[in-house]
């Protein structure tokens, strides 16, 4: 009951905090013609390249009739001042048309993008969308316009570095004439950060800087974080071979298996050759107007199938993946069995897996599935070393099974033994231990010995293993 009620309240702050922010970034449900948004890379000579992005509301802008249907006129102008001085200003002219008014949705946004190469510092952006068929100026109150505070600073030379985040409607191959084409991508910029039920992919755009080349790989770490910046999902790791001291980090993913509210989008690049790390992270909302509709749910159902919805979006080496993170929940022949079947299979196979789990099918939260993913998350964050996930350690596998340890012992600078730690679990079995030895002191911590049953049992754990013999 006392879970119910937690979530509850906490399903009401996400909404509350949700609301609020989209109000200020301009939702398109409220009186704004326009969102602004920006975006800062690494640009030669210690400057920062600044995109500045809008996204105009298509049906809020006038249409009249033209020779050839329907036409809107309208002007985008740019004011850039640092702080309070005018450094910068822009402006240009656009039309819109349509054959009949009657194709003019509220779900069609017009984007558009002009960019800066400013040295870093303190910047008020101005931005205004004047429309020109209702007759309007700079000055006049139907001109509408958005401000932003941005704080530039300066990428390093000398060491990893990662760009702001891009967050876009459509990541594709693309024309080189095109304003929004960079690094043979065509980017369509979402200045108002908003997915869900009309754009059920979340798509990013981000730059690497400085890695080792020549060298071997580098890796980005992908996390979900809820507003309170707890870890919610973890994307699939990625890792790739360099092939210049720079690289473009792109991908998307459903956002099928978020609730509406609140999130961010978190970026750990690391050069393996250096051990360098760089993050990066931006705000995104989710919001589907079912998410806040209690519909009746007959015996047996569940209220929305969740997985299924995410599953369908997964490639087929993110479905290998979310099965080998499974590896702990299976015996090894339902492992054997799940990894054999094809892409639609491994679907329906992930789906029934997290259903038969479910501690209570009428709620919209797999419980079991989220502690789950809590925990493998943080495994991922804790213990990932040489390219390995976390979950793939012995670490990150006692931990996504046991959960925290209610005491740890740690024993990094005895001059006698190599480095080692003992993790108790005081209400397993009535109390368990497990003993992490750091063999060849890298930091890569194997078992050597539990108490607990059904895992490695050595009771000369010391002696053979963590003793340093001396010749």
């Amino acid at each position: 009951m006392r879970a119910k009620i937690l979530t509850k309240k906490l399903y009401f702050r996400l909404l509350c905090l949700f609301l609020l922010s989209t109000l200020l970034l301009g939702n398109a449900t409220a009186e704004q013609l326009f969102t602004l948004d920006a975006a800062a890379f690494k640009q030669r000579g210690g400057l920062v390249y600044l995109e500045i992005y809008f996204m105009i509301q298509r049906d809020r802008l006038k249409f009249v009739q033209a020779a050839d249907g329907y036409e809107a006129k309208y002007k985008i102008a740019v004011e850039l001042h640092s702080p309070d001085t005018l450094i910068a200003s822009s402006s240009w002219e656009m039309i819109d048309r349509t054959l009949q008014l009657e194709d003019i949705t509220p779900r069609q946004k017009l984007p558009d993008i002009v960019a800066y190469n400013l040295l870093p510092g303190s910047y008020n952006i101005k931005g205004i969308v004047i429309d020109q068929n209702q007759n309007a100026t700079r000055e006049s109150p139907t001109a509408c316009t958005r401000n932003l505070k941005l704080n530039l600073n300066s990428f390093p030379e000398d060491s990893l570095a990662i760009s702001d985040i891009e967050l876009a409607t459509k990541l594709q191959k693309g024309d080189e004439g095109s304003k929004f084409y960079k690094n043979g991508l065509l980017v369509i910029p979402n200045p108002e950060r908003i997915y869900g039920t009309s754009l059920p992919m979340l798509y990013y755009y981000s730059e690497i800087y400085n890695l080792a080349y020549p060298g071997n790989d580098y890796s980005v770490v992908r996390l979900i974080l809820d507003e309170t910046k707890e870890i919610v999902k973890s994307l699939p790791l990625k890792r790739h071979k360099k092939v210049g001291s720079s690289a473009v980090e792109v991908d998307g993913f459903s956002v099928a298996s978020l609730q509406s509210g609140t999130y961010y989008l978190k970026l750990i690049a690391k050069d393996h050759d250096t051990g360098q790390e760089s993050v990066t992270q931006t705000k995104f909302f989710v919001y589907r107007p079912g998410d806040f509709i209690s519909p009746p749910v007959a015996k047996g159902k569940s209220v929305m199938d969740l997985e299924e919805l995410e599953f369908k979006s997964y490639t087929e080496d993110e479905l290998d993946e979310a099965i080998a993170e499974l590896k702990y929940l299976m015996n090894d022949e339902e492992l054997r069995t799940a990894e054999r079947l094809s892409a639609e299979g491994k679907r329906k196979f992930l789906a029934q897996f997290w259903k038969e789990r479910d501690p209570d099918p009428t709620t919209a939260i797999n419980e079991y599935r989220r502690t789950f993913e809590k925990r493998r998350d943080f495994a991922i964050q804790k213990y990932s070393i040489f390219g390995r996930p976390g979950w793939r350690t012995d670490q990150g596998r006692v931990y996504i099974l046991y959960g925290n340890p209610d005491d740890i012992e740690y024993h990094t600078h005895d001059l006698e033994t190599r480095s080692y730690e003992v993790w108790y679990y005081d209400s397993i079995e009535g109390g368990v231990q497990f003993v992490f030895v750091d063999r060849n002191n890298f930091g890569d911590y194997r078992l050597v010995h539990s108490t607990k049953k059904g895992e490695l049992y050595r009771p000369n754990w010391y002696e053979e293993e963590a003793l340093v013999r001396r010749q």
